[in-house]
């Protein structure tokens, strides 16, 4: 089969705003929320999330590292100096560290209020932030196929992604406690295997028929195609502490994705296998052993990367990805995810410590060897 070449990629990133006197999420004003939301740099959009207290960067549309890393620096550069304006501080954590003990205040708007109406229990904290990338397909039959093959794939994205490992002011026990938490909404986690466009269009259309689904958006697969972009969503990840990780995950995904489009999906694992390796990576990230998308055995992570980066050179876009993503990799496995650095900002300093940490990250200058000439931050 010939590769079908798959070069636009865009990354989500959502964010939490900080109050400096409490530490605690921020509540802006309306007045403030609509200067956060006009920040402009990176050449993206900024929007609302579920609580008044996280803001959502959608980014344009990619074709490579540098381009990926001037926008999100842009971005996250801008959204600082802004939130900082207001006495408020911005994170990159997939989860807040500590929250109040009333109710989170939901973000006006009709869909977030009837969610929250729906699931009041689930809306009071869900304090969560996500990292969603999304690849450009040339035919949404293609984002089919690409669906299934990366499904295998998915707990080793989750391990790469964990940075949410405090929760309520100590640890939680799981590198991605986002991942855990989220499983609480409905149609969450690995998606079923699909036969056809066709297939996952009448499945689809079974689901809405429910009551509890509002719309395609409320199925919460950890990867679903966006008929609105027409692109296939990756929702595997929790939100980077620093841009240069965010990159370094997205131009894996697609590295997967051109594989997915070139070969044939590996052995069907059964879906209470995937399952369970998702669960065991939102709890051990890379510090265990992960599922083998080949085998459904048991790895090493450091092994399973190795040999990940090893399969996946074929699909790279060229030289500038393959050295971009190695790097990435081997600087995660020598200093760890999001989460282990959080976790010794946490024992080192306590939560001031880890929130001072994590505003430092957001704006920190990515490590990657040849991009940063070509990324003007």
């Amino acid at each position: 089969m010939g590769l079908r070449i798959v070069t636009t990629f865009g990354i989500e990133e959502e964010f939490l705003l900080m109050d400096r006197g409490t530490q605690l999420p921020a509540t802006p004003a309306p007045q403030q929320a609509e200067t956060l939301l006009a920040i402009a740099a990176g050449g993206g959009k900024a929007t609302p999330e579920w609580l008044t207290c996280q803001l959502e960067h959608t980014s344009p549309v990619f074709s490579d590292a540098a381009m990926a890393l001037e926008s999100l620096v842009s971005f996250r550069r801008e959204l600082a100096a802004v939130a900082g304006s207001m006495g408020f501080d911005a994170a990159a954590t997939g989860a807040a560290p500590d929250i109040a003990v009333a109710a989170a205040q939901i973000t006006p708007g009709d869909r977030y209020h009837r969610l929250a109406g729906m699931s009041p229990a689930i809306a009071a904290d869900q304090y969560l932030n996500g990292m969603h990338v999304h690849i450009g397909l040339d035919t949404l039959h293609d984002g089919v196929q690409a669906l299934n093959g990366l499904r295998p794939w998915l707990p080793l994205v989750v391990a790469l992604g964990a940075n949410s490992p405090i929760w309520r002011g100590s640890d939680s026990g799981f590198a991605s406690w986002r991942s855990i938490h989220y499983r609480r909404w409905l149609a969450n986690g690995i998606p079923p295997q699909f036969d056809s466009l066709a297939d996952y269009r009448a499945r689809l259309d079974a689901l809405l028929r429910f009551d509890v689904v509002e719309s395609p958006s409320t199925l919460a697969w950890l990867t679903r195609i966006s008929f609105a972009h027409g692109t296939l969503e990756i929702r595997a990840c929790d939100v980077q502490l620093e841009a240069g990780d965010a990159v370094v995950i997205a131009l894996l995904i697609r590295a997967l994705v051109r594989m997915a489009l070139d070969t044939p999906v590996l052995t069907r694992i059964p879906p209470e296998l995937l399952e369970v390796a998702t669960w065991q990576s939102a709890k051990f990230g890379l510090s265990g052993s992960l599922m083998d998308p080949a085998t459904g055995t048991q790895k090493p992570a450091a092994d399973l990367l190795h040999e990940t980066l090893e399969r996946l050179q074929p699909y790279f876009e060229g030289a500038e990805d393959r050295s971009v993503v190695q790097h990435g990799l081997e600087r995660v496995l020598s200093h760890g995810t999001g989460a282990e650095r959080q976790r010794r900002a946490m024992q080192g300093g306590g939560l001031s410590g880890l929130l001072t940490h994590a505003y430092a990250s957001l704006t920190a200058r990515p490590d990657l060897p040849g991009v940063l000439p070509a990324a003007r931050c």
